[in-house]
């Protein structure tokens, strides 16, 4: 693409060019191209990066005016997790997302993540400011022949160069296209509640969870906050940082268990991949904590 930049700095600024309202985790290497157009109010961008986490928040999409924009994400390929207060939901390819950026939440992209957005501004259009004051912050979109139309159309406006006075009209009619054929699909609450603001240390602890050494310090590192800090927000919600880890370790591995009765996957395995030494180690851990064994919670399932 003729607007793509490789690693570096002129990458990373793009990078904030077209993500300003989040706070991304992830490592600028981890970015492995990225492309962007602005046509009218409007903004197009391409991302194909490794995995990361990034987190979003009301106060700074407003901050820097982005307070009623909305965004639409095609997963071309690779998935993506959201998450905020109310919801869970994975995007995987195919589909879309239909988003305000004016929220608080938790963004987390796969391996071979790669995505097309489109912002758009609803001020273009008195229809769209429904998707705004409508009250419905999250869309997600099903596979469709429309969707694919806008998608196509929308990489095509992407790598065109120059600007002509079709191209914004051009842009409203995909956005139309997409969102007058979507129909809704269900949205998962969150498995497991915790307070917000622990949102992106779960997701931290996820992405090293196989990793046995991975320690409070390292956490509060990773989340740029002193250790002091990271405790303070922690005791917010009666727990202590190395037990919230225990916590995700265990959950992880808990749904692991259950996910496989006839026991296809070795306890020994299950228990390395989430960051214990040993399957009795991993035993003894759930048995501690919901009250049954292994093989008791694989039976149940």
């Amino acid at each position: 693409m003729n607007n793509a930049r490789q690693l570096g700095k002129g990458l990373r600024e793009r990078l904030a060019q077209a993500f300003p309202y989040v706070l991304f985790d992830a490592p600028p290497r981890s970015i492995i191209e990225i492309a962007d157009r602005r046509i009218g109010a409007h903004h197009i961008t391409y991302l194909r990066s490794g995995k990361w986490t990034g987190e979003a928040s009301i106060a700074q999409a407003k901050a820097l005016g982005f307070g009623e924009t909305v965004k639409l994400i095609w997963q071309l390929s690779g998935s993506m997790a959201f998450e905020n207060r109310n919801r869970r939901l994975a995007i995987k390819a195919g589909q879309a997302l239909l988003m305000r950026h004016a929220s608080d939440c938790v963004l987390t992209g796969s391996d071979d993540y790669e995505c097309l957005m489109l912002r758009v501004h609803p001020g273009a259009d008195p229809t769209w400011r429904d998707l705004v004051e409508s009250g419905a912050t999250e869309l997600r979109l099903g596979c469709s022949n429309a969707a694919a139309a806008a998608r196509a159309g929308l990489m095509a406006l992407l790598r065109q160069p120059g600007h002509d006075s079709t191209s914004e009209l051009a842009v409203h009619s995909l956005f139309e296209l997409v969102t007058r054929s979507a129909t809704r699909e269900p949205l998962e609450p969150p498995s497991d509640r915790i307070a917000p603001s622990l949102y992106r240390a779960r997701s931290l602890i996820q992405q090293n969870i196989a990793d046995s050494d991975y320690t409070p310090e390292r956490l509060a590192h990773d989340l740029g906050l002193s250790r002091r800090s990271l405790y303070n927000r922690f005791a917010e919600s009666g727990v202590t940082p190395a037990a919230f880890i225990r916590m995700v370790r265990l959950a992880q591995a808990k749904r692991e268990i259950e996910s496989d009765p006839s026991a296809a996957t070795p306890l020994t395995t299950i228990a390395l991949r989430n960051g214990f030494p040993d399957s009795s180690s991993l035993s003894h851990a759930i048995k501690s904590a919901y009250g049954v064994s292994p093989r008791a919670l694989r039976g149940h399932r």
